[in-house]
């Protein structure tokens, strides 16, 4: 059995608000994520209608993936970059980054 058979998709949560996705072995290995410095100084400089995702005050958590978020998850897997690392998927729409083209539009338009 792989590795990622046995994983789990668990959701960070600040304040009240899920804010990214990733897969981990289980929920000590979940809640070691929210302590990378790495991950704090990102979800600071990433932004949300101009506000820093993180500001350092509101409660910062992982817990287990609701299905539809689950299933969120498995579609981006799915239909994205393939990786060697550890794999976010944002469930809030990050300031700068552009909504995804539909591929069967001509000329190609964002909405």
């Amino acid at each position: 059995m792989t590795a990622n058979v046995l994983s789990r998709i668990f959701t960070i949560e600040i304040g009240d608000t899920p804010t990214l996705m990733f897969e981990a072995q289980n929920m000590r290995e979940a809640q070691e994520l929210c302590h990378e410095q790495w991950l704090k100084d990102d979800l600071a400089e990433a932004k949300f209608h101009g506000v820093p995702l993180r500001d350092g005050k509101a409660k910062f958590r992982a817990q287990t993936a609701l299905p539809d978020q689950s299933a969120l998850f498995a579609e981006a897997k799915n239909t994205g970059q393939r990786t060697d690392g550890l794999m976010l998927v944002y469930l809030v729409e990050l300031d700068g980054e552009e909504p995804p083209v539909d591929p069967g539009a001509f000329p190609p338009a964002r909405t």
